[in-house]
Formats: structure tokens, sequence, C-alpha cells
């Protein structure tokens, strides 16, 4: 009987033994921070699918070349992408496969108009745009991507025409956010302030954009850097603002 007992113990402590690496090197990670974006590719650029509470688990499926943006798959069968800094996990994420391909979306996403009777059909994410159409209530346009901060999306009507509309006046199957740039723009990161540099004190005044203006002339204007202004009003792309647009100038 002892004898039974040991080799049984033995057969245990070696199963064990050999399902620890097993789990130690299972490729999982937690959520790190709050709302964290899952993306369609791996870039900012890339429209948002869902968003992630602090301390979510993923499963980690391929990285990208660079390493920095982590494929992941969630419960429901769902693929996106995050940003590897704000995952933890203690797998080395260097050993995933790599890939750099989009996540191709499952279903063509569609709009109706739904917030105006005749929505304009603009040749640009802008109301100084020129109108190059309207859409009537309840038309149902497909979503083909967005401008920098989601408030205009770009749209295909039926008859092929294709061109922009104000967010606000559309009901997706899909929010315009998790739609991809087409804007031309891109995101790119704050620069570091400078000596002496104030973007978060209460000494600032407000300008709102007239023709000709631009971050950097604004910078020379109110005697300020164009990172600072940017920074201020959270703008991701310098060389986009828009007439009325009104910003905040920091001291």
């Amino acid at each position: 009987m002892m004898r039974r007992f040991i080799q049984l113990a033995v057969t245990l402590l070696v199963v064990f033994v050999l399902a620890v690496p097993t789990l130690a090197q299972d490729a999982v990670a937690s959520v790190n921070t709050g709302n964290l974006n899952v993306r369609t590719g791996p870039g900012m650029g890339y429209g948002s699918i869902a968003t992630l509470p602090f301390g979510f688990g993923v499963q980690m499926v391929a990285r990208n070349s660079e390493g920095n943006w982590i494929l992941i798959q969630l419960t429901n069968g769902v693929n996106g992408w995050v940003n590897v800094n704000y995952l933890f996990t203690q797998y080395n994420t260097n050993s995933l496969p790599v890939s750099d391909v989009p996540v191709a979306p499952t279903v063509t996403p569609t709009a109706r108009v739904t917030g105006a009777l005749n929505a304009n059909l603009r040749n640009g994410p802008s109301t100084d745009n020129a109108v190059i159409g309207t859409i009537p209530l309840n038309e149902t346009v497909v979503l083909l991507g967005r401008n920098y901060n989601s408030t205009w999306a770009q749209v295909r009507r039926s008859n092929g025409a294709v061109g922009w509309v104000e967010a606000t006046a559309l009901t997706g199957t899909v929010p315009v956010r998790s739609l991809s740039l087409a804007d031309g723009s891109v995101f790119v990161p704050y620069a570091p302030s400078y000596p002496g540099e104030n973007t978060t004190g209460t000494n600032y005044r407000t300008h709102v954009v007239v023709a000709g203006d631009s971050l950097s002339r604004l910078a020379e204007r109110y005697a300020t850097t164009m990172y600072a202004i940017a920074a201020a009003n959270n703008i991701y792309n310098y060389d986009l603002i828009y007439i009325g647009q009104s910003l905040i100038i920091p001291g």
C-alpha cells in the first residue's frame, strides 16, 4: 500500500512540474489602465472597436514588428490591437508571432440619418467645406472613415456619392470612433514641455480661429509654442484646426 502511495505521489509531482512551465509561459495579460481602447490595427490611427476596464484579462495572440502593439483575443472571439504599455504580463511579448495586419471588419458598418431632415454631404470634414448633396432622413449610408476627433464621418450613398457628414446626424451600427482615419491626419505624441512653459496653469487666454491661422503662427503671435497650444486643446494633428474653433492659449 505504501509503495502504491509513493508511486502516486511521484506521478502527481511529475505532472505538477511539467504543468508549471506551461502555465508560466501562457500568453495572457491584464489591463493596467482604465478604459483601454482595442483598435482594428497596430496604431493610434486605427478605430476603436472596444474598451476594456482595469484588470480585464486578455489572451495575447501576436505582436507588431516594432513590438509596441499586441494583438489580443477577447472571450467573445473578437480580435483587436492594444498598446503594450497598457498591459501587465509576465510573458515575454517578444516571443509572440509577428503580424502587422489590421483586423478585418466582420460586417460593413452602416448608419442612418436620424439627426436631420436633410443632412448636408460635404467634400471635407468641416462646415467650411462645400455641400455636394443632401441625405434625407432615415436614408442608410455606408461608413467609410472618420476625422481625427470623430466629429465627422466619411460615408458612401447608394448612388456611389462619397462625402462627409457630421457624426451627430448619424446613428450607426458601430460608433464613428471605431472607424479608421480618413482625413489624412496622423497621431503624434506631444513634445516635451520646454523650460518655463506652462500648459496646466490658470494663466491663459482664448483665440477664435480665423482664415490663415495655424498653430505655428498663433504660437509666434502669443509668444508660446505650438506644442503648448496643442496640449492645452487636446490637438493630435498639428496641421488641422478649423475656422471658428475656440482655442485655449496658455500663458
